[in-house]
């Protein structure tokens, strides 16, 4: 199993406005690692830091705004800078224009004079800058809140297990409908064993505000959150007791509510809560929320024109000071924007390595465990002792999964730098990719047409406690599905279908769809960690029935292929031994069950410069859209096309360089030539295929047209994982001209 890492989390969605914004502006180079190396990465060799001239503080501060007002241990930010500054480059697009015009023709509106008034009236309250940032102790809090959804989870699918049983016993799931109810309630009556978790929550401290284009704006916008929260004193009565309070330079106005006052009221209703806790738990409960105050309260800071919102469980905690050498700003965490100095920066992102690692956790061990002790003590399912332990067998097969994952703090930037790149240091690095290794493929994505690249070096102990991780699920649900199966309950139609169908997949499917799944492992096991998928436009049309020639000749189609080295050759024969025999038998079977021979086709092949492709005739293919295997003793290839596979195989012997981590690319320019291509072929030779509907077509040509010209300022996608100076770094550039 050789995954790609999903990353695209750490970008905020306000960002992905930012895509097709920004101009060609002088290369730099990429800023050095935040900070020293932190001792949870793994050390490997990768890229070293590029070196970049350390700024001060209060140069920090001039790029990133409230950064330099935001105390040193804050422990997460988030800001958006210069919203006006991204409209105005996204309304520049020739692809705004375009999608403007085709509004108008096709609706009769235009999108951006139907949000020009509103866009107006919010640039003057989020144009400038935007923000959220906690505090110390924001991470503890972090980690209470996964560690009670966990155990809510655990909860849920015991009662839900519960239940399941309950209804397979009696024949009546009507029970399961309240399920979901009754985990809460469950949750509930184990408080007491949960009541360090429940007196370690509080509310962390939250900021956030925004910039104001001006004084007047600055005043309407306070005006109206002061409104706002009297409402909200005048709900919540003599809880609320009024405060004022100063920090960091700004004056605060707001409330406080007691947590005297939230323990009165919970000792109110005790009768009700006595019923599902238990006395001793209550009195802990009430004693821990006599120390959860919480303060709401909103400040501004005149001179800048902020107005701030604070949430937190006092007045201390929030995370604002006075000089900007005792600021994040000061903070060497940050040292990762040390090298967009003159970049247009709109993104900034901080979060410190405590709330990384509270973030890194998994999703299915606490719901196994609670699948397991659910069935404890239920006879509907007879034995379970088996399944129970396959349960237990995917909590420790994910944990040595995730105990492969490294946190560190984390920091990103977005950037309007030739389109949009966003910028990510730090962060978890999962394990997956062998970053310190070299590719050797890395430049087979640098062809005429090529659409889509990538390239990565797999780690083996990754790819191992993976898949160990994927077949302790596949075996238990298997297992699971196996003791439903079981059950007497043929008055249930939809029961007696599944029923059957597990019954045909045991007896005749079971024995050879493992044969296959070990096959591949078999396989995985004689190829070498490096990977490399290429998509071109580069194919023969297929010569489908009906097709004119002249499209079939002068038409291009897509291939793709995954190319890796062959570390050992006989395991790939052993594999396909395997996957040959279960197929013969699928065939054989599939015969028998449809009354209709099927038998097992026979592979044809071909062979280049030591390699052979092997592929299964089909109707209407050639050689370049045909699935294929190509292997010899270097190189093996998965492709749509034996031509694809034999020129990859000709380059790869000479197509490293000096690069490591993983890669992507994604060729907007192939893409267009591609489609124009199209269009023009269509125009000359469409009409048999087109039918009634070939003049509309010929009549849409210049918009069509006039829509790819303005797509030519998009010029590719790229993304990336590598480690620079010990350090996880991640790019992702959406590329304009």
């Amino acid at each position: 199993m050789k995954s790609f890492r999903t990353w695209w989390s750490v970008l905020p969605a306000s960002a992905l406005v930012l895509s097709a914004c920004g101009k060609k502006e002088k290369e730099e180079s990429a800023p050095p690692a935040a900070g020293p190396v932190a001792e949870a990465v793994k050390a490997v060799v990768g890229n070293p830091a590029p070196e970049v001239k350390a700024l001060s503080p209060g140069e920090r501060a001039a790029m990133l705004g409230i950064v330099g007002r935001l105390s040193k241990d804050t422990e997460s930010v988030l800001g958006i800078y210069d919203g006006k500054e991204i409209v105005k480059r996204l309304k520049s697009l020739k692809t705004w224009g375009f999608i403007r015009e085709v509004a108008q023709a096709e609706g009769g509106t235009d999108p951006e004079a139907e949000i020009t008034e509103g866009a107006v009236m919010a640039g003057k309250f989020v144009g400038q800058e935007i923000f959220m940032a906690t505090g110390k102790g924001t991470a503890p809090q972090v980690k209470h809140l996964m560690d009670l959804s966990r155990r809510s989870n655990y909860f849920q699918m015991r009662v839900l297990t519960q239940a399941f049983a309950e209804g397979a016993k009696t024949g009546d799931f009507s029970g399961m409908d309240a399920a979901t109810q009754s985990s809460m309630l469950e949750l509930a009556k184990e408080l007491g064993k949960e009541m360090p978790l429940i007196e370690g929550l509080a509310v962390p401290p939250v900021l956030m505000g925004i910039k104001a284009e001006d004084a007047e704006t600055l005043g309407m916008a306070q005006q109206q959150l002061a409104s706002g929260l009297e409402m909200a004193v005048g709900a919540l009565g003599e809880a609320a007791a009024p405060i004022e309070f100063t920090k960091g330079g700004a004056a605060f106005k707001g409330v406080k509510i007691a947590g005297t006052f939230l323990a009165t009221t919970l000792e109110q209703g005790r009768a009700e809560i006595d019923q599902m806790l238990a006395p001793a738990d209550v009195d802990k409960l009430i004693e821990a929320l006599k120390k959860k105050n919480i303060v709401i309260a909103y400040g501004s800071i005149a001179p800048e024109n902020y107005l701030m919102l604070y949430l937190g469980d006092s007045e201390e905690a929030l995370p604002l000071v006075d000089k900007v050498e005792d600021s994040l700003a000061a903070n060497e965490g940050i040292s990762y924007v040390d090298g967009y100095k003159d970049k247009k920066i709109v993104g900034f992102t901080y979060a410190e390595k405590g709330l990384t690692q509270s973030l890194v956790a998994g999703s299915l061990k606490d719901m196994a465990l609670g699948v397991r002790d659910g069935l404890t003590g239920s006879e509907a399912f007879g034995d379970t002792r088996e399944l129970a332990s396959l349960l237990e067998l995917v909590g420790e097969k994910e944990d040595a999964l995730i105990a492969m994952a490294k946190a560190d703090t984390s920091g990103g930037l977005i950037v309007l730098d030739e389109g949009v790149k966003f910028e990510l240091f730090g962060g978890v690095d999962r394990g997956a990719f062998d970053h310190g290794a070299a590719h050797k493929l890395s430049k087979l994505g640098g062809g005429e047409g090529v659409l889509m690249f990538g390239n990565w070096v797999s780690s083996p102990e990754y790819n191992k406690r993976a898949n160990e991780y994927g077949e302790a699920i596949i075996e238990t649900g298997y297992a699971i599905a196996e003791k439903v199966a079981g059950l007497n309950l043929d008055d249930n139609a939809d029961f007696a279908q599944f029923k059957q169908g597990f019954g045909i997949f045991n007896e005749k499917f079971r024995t050879d769809t493992i044969g296959i799944w070990d096959a591949l492992q078999t396989a995985e096991a004689g190829l070498g960690t490096e990977s490399a998928l290429v998509v071109d436009l580069k194919g023969g049309v297929p010569t489908i029935p009906g097709l004119p020639q002249e499209l079939i000749d002068g038409g291009k189609f897509v291939r793709a292929s995954v190319i890796s080295p062959v570390t050992d050759r006989a395991k790939l024969q052993e594999s396909w031994t395997k996957v040959e025999g279960s197929l013969k038998n699928i065939f054989k079977t599939v015969s028998e069950i449809s009354g209709n021979e099927i038998p097992m086709q026979k592979p044809t092949s071909s062979e280049r410069n030591g390699h052979t492709a092997w592929s299964f005739p089909l109707p209407f293919t050639g050689d370049d859209l045909n699935p294929c295997v190509t292997v010899g003793d270097k190189w093996f290839v998965a492709s749509t096309s034996k031509l694809q596979a034999f020129d990859l195989i000709a380059a790869a012997d000479s197509a490293g360089e000096d690069k490591t981590g993983a890669w992507f690319e994604f060729d907007f320019d192939a893409l267009r030539t591609f489609s124009s291509d199209w269009v023009s072929l269509l125009e000359k030779h469409g009409e048999a295929v087109m039918g009634p509907n070939y003049e509309q077509f010929k009549a849409e040509i210049p918009r069509i047209q006039k829509g790819l010209e303005a797509f030519a300022e998009f010029d590719g996608i790229s993304l990336s994982e590598r480690v620079e100076g010990g350090k996880l770094r991640t790019s992702f550039h959406i590329k304009v001209r």
